[in-house]
């Protein structure tokens, strides 16, 4: 018994650093990208982001090893192994760092030939610069992820939110010196630098939680890397699909709408990813909450999954329509106006990613029980929708209609995700929209209208203080009595009351 309310303990303090965590790290991107949309332009933006996604594919030899070491980690840790999750960290870390080595060198030609056919020809040689510096911060930023992943997995995940934190706020305080001198290659030094530190203090963590843990990895483990390779296959063809999907989609944008429309859609997907990582951070940490549940009691995995989903579902409808009531005021901080491009991937985005945020709780629920074919039919859906129609969207309606394909791939692959879940586990339907949530869509929708053309027409006529205080108002007004009425928002105080509660004794 006391057992059990330690780790519901953890789970709190791991769910509520998450969202700390989020809400930092989206400020310090939005004070980030504002100054470099003042020191390097948008167009020299887009260049970087492109380089970015390109490089990020080559990551694919290491994230099949990033989920099991979570899932693994959890179930031995959940038998009080800690010999074996010793190993089995090294197992991972030492494959990683050779495969990923080996792989990114050998890409970098393939990565220089992609680079040409996306980049146009006078921003080549600044894409080319970049290439090995994000190569390089790459390797380092996978060999911290297989440590973090163990710190999730030990179900600590507080300990990698605050490890998150720091490091973004030495990477903005490094751009800050390093982008006037040196320009993208600045940004480039300060991402290798946060990836270094991301990478040392989170192995120094893992060696104070695990007392066997060496200061360098020097046991590899043949059954262990079995093990994880077994585990890792399906995920690893949910990663590939998932690491595409942002190449893919900045090389259509740039091919049909140019480098500039690459940098404004790279602002709205920041600002729209950071909210959703707000709403999923949460539901992140059940990851190795569903292993240990799995290990030790199967049958409260399903109770888990619809508490979170139910929970969810009552805070993404106010909360994406507050994400969309927000849009235009984001664009006059960023940009300093109203601009359009921004706002229509934006609102996109948002819709898109609203969606897919209700996938979350099956989606992790699969990563935690190991159950992985749904999420890989779903993520190959999105893939191959997202190349199709990105192609067919982008010839008529421009980078506009890449997003859009884009957001069509993903609701519809995320739905797959969630009905397969609900029929595998004998779930209703009806579930889906619970009970409650019909006026919270309609107050949610009509606030979310309200607030933008207001904001719109008002803009020029106010302050940016005073135009902020009155969105937010009408938006909170009009939905105030929906939330304040449903039925889970007495769950929710219960929980947090139960929580400080628990904090306290």
């Amino acid at each position: 018994m006391a057992q059990a309310i330690v780790r519901k303990r953890q789970v709190f303090r791991n769910a509520g650093t998450s969202i700390v965590r989020v809400v930092f790290c989206s400020g310090l991107l939005f004070v980030l990208y504002r100054y470099l949309i003042d020191t390097i332009g948008v167009q020299q933006l887009g260049v970087w982001s492109i380089v970015l996604a390109t490089t990020t594919v080559t990551r694919l030899t290491g994230v099949g090893f990033s989920g099991s070491v979570v899932k693994f980690v959890a179930q031995y840790a959940a038998r009080d192994d800690m010999v074996t999750v010793t190993r089995l960290v090294q197992t991972a870390a030492l494959s990683v760092a050779f495969v990923l080595g080996v792989v990114l060198i050998a890409a970098a030609p393939v990565l220089r030939w992609f680079i040409v056919r996306v980049v146009p020809e006078p921003s080549l040689l600044d894409a080319f610069s970049l290439l090995p510096y994000s190569l390089i911060s790459l390797w380092l930023m996978t060999m911290g992820g297989i440590c973090q992943d163990a710190l999730d997995g030990l179900q600590r995940v507080d300990l990698r939110n605050l490890l998150m934190i720091g490091s973004s706020a030495v990477y903005l305080l490094l751009t800050f010196a390093l982008v006037p001198t040196y320009g993208l290659r600045g940004l480039a030094y300060g991402h290798i630098a946060q990836a270094a530190v991301l990478l040392i203090v989170s192995w120094c963590l893992l060696r104070r939680l695990l007392p066997t843990f060496p200061l360098i990895p020097y046991r590899w483990q043949r059954t262990l890397f079995g093990e994880m390779i077994r585990y890792g296959v399906n995920f690893q063809i949910v990663s590939l699909v998932g690491m595409l999907f942002d190449p893919m989609t900045k090389g259509l944008m740039s091919g049909f709408g140019g480098l500039a429309m690459v940098g404004y859609y790279e602002l709205a997907s920041r600002m729209v990813s950071n909210a959703r990582a707000l709403l999923l951070a949460g539901n992140q940490v059940l990851v190795p909450v569903f292993a240990d549940l799995q290990e030790r009691t199967p049958e409260h995995v399903e109770h888990v999954y619809r508490a979170s989903y139910r929970l969810l579902m009552y805070l993404v409808l106010p909360f994406y329509g507050s994400v969309m009531a927000a849009v235009p005021l984001i664009s006059i901080l960023w940009l300093g106006d109203l601009q359009t491009t921004f706002m229509i991937f934006a609102f996109l985005l948002t819709f898109g990613n609203g969606l897919n945020t209700m996938a979350g709780p099956a989606f992790f629920a699969n990563l935690g029980t190991g159950r992985l074919r749904w999420n890989t039919v779903g993520y190959v859906i999105m893939g191959g929708l997202n190349g199709a129609l990105g192609f067919m969207l982008g010839e008529y309606c421009s980078g506009i209609g890449v997003s859009l394909a884009w957001v069509v791939a993903l609701v519809l692959g995320s739905a797959v995700i969630v009905l397969a879940y609900h029929m595998e586990h004998q779930i209703s339907l009806r579930e889906l929209f619970p009970s409650g949530n019909r006026w919270l869509l309609v107050a949610s929708s009509a606030g979310m209208l309200a607030s933008v053309v207001v904001s719109y027409y008002l803009y020029e006529r106010m302050s940016v203080t005073l135009l902020g205080v009155v969105g937010l108002s009408i938006f909170v007004g009009a939905i105030f009595f929906a939330v304040w009425s449903h039925p889970m928002r007495v769950t929710v105080m219960r929980w947090v009351e139960i929580s400080i509660l628990k904090a306290d004794s």
